[in-house]
């Protein structure tokens, strides 16, 4: 059975709320890195947050589920809604961080080595209509 990840999260809390709703419907979940972002939350970024998984082939009915239960848009700071960059959905999920650039993999390493929080830390959104990353800006 391949698991497939339908959201990532920062909170045990929330993982476990939402855990609970899709095994309610009758979806296999399961939470990975999650004993680890609670015992540690500086690691959180390293580790990509807690991750929500669900098999292969219940993942549409999982996101669509997901998207009835977390219907918020993202707003930008001036309070207009963030839309996919790539299909215009405003169906989007907060990544908990992303350093998949330099400046990113650069601030890990420095936060690691000094056992510090990492300076740079850049949230990105995940559609939940084509799974593609997108940026606030």
């Amino acid at each position: 059975m391949k698991l497939i990840t339908i959201d990532t999260l920062d909170n045990a809390v929330k993982a476990h709320l939402i855990k609970s709703k899709l095994e309610s419907e009758g979806i296999p979940t399961f939470l990975h890195d999650e004993g680890m972002v609670t015992l540690y939350p500086v690691m959180s970024p390293a580790l990509g947050g807690i991750k929500l998984k669900v098999p292969q082939h219940k993942a549409e009915e999982a996101m669509a589920i997901l998207r009835k239960f977390d219907h918020q848009p993202v707003k930008d700071d001036k309070g207009d809604i963030v839309k996919c960059s790539h299909c215009g959905s405003e169906h989007l999920i907060a990544e908990t961080s992303s350093w998949r650039d330099s400046k990113g993999i650069f601030s890990m390493l420095l936060a690691l080595f000094f056992l510090v929080l990492p300076i740079y830390l850049k949230t990105v959104y995940r559609c939940l209509d084509c799974n593609k990353l997108t940026d606030k800006d």
